[in-house]
């Protein structure tokens, strides 16, 4: 069971590493080229469709996460810990600033678009960063 959970966490990671270099480098910097009201609109859509492809991967991705440091191998509990720190850092970023600040962007305050951006870089490392932190876990897990 422990080389599922460490290769679901991986794949999650890496899932939501691309989906985060995505928007960072093409959807947001869109999103700021167009004027106040269409980046409104456009803002409000896009919370609907991204939380549906990231919400259940963040959810798969956050339990397999923390299964890991539950059942883990003891091989495997630093990477494991190192994972879900970065984990919780990306998360925390998501919850407390970038969802409020897509909040703000869709009842017409566009000029937050380049604050977005900016804080938008932190999950972006995060996310890319349990990548390789998660391929030690499942090596360690697989080992």
């Amino acid at each position: 069971m422990e080389p599922l959970l460490s290769l679901t966490a991986l794949a999650g990671a890496a899932f939501m590493a691309g989906v985060l270099w995505l928007v960072q480098i093409v959807h947001y910097p869109l999103l700021g080229a167009v004027s106040g009201d269409e980046a409104t609109s456009i803002a409000v859509r896009h919370q609907t469709l991204i939380s549906r492809v990231v919400g259940p991967a963040m959810v798969i991705e956050a339990v397999a996460t923390g299964m890991i440091l539950l059942v883990g191998p003891a091989a495997s509990k630093i990477a494991g810990f190192i994972g879900f720190a970065l984990l919780c850092v990306a998360l925390a970023v998501t919850v407390f600033r970038a969802v409020p600040l897509h909040v703000r962007i869709a009842q017409g305050q566009s000029q937050l678009i380049p604050e977005l951006i900016r804080i938008n870089w932190t999950r972006t490392v995060a996310w890319t960063l349990r990548i390789p932190v998660g391929a030690v876990a499942a090596h360690q897990t697989l080992s």
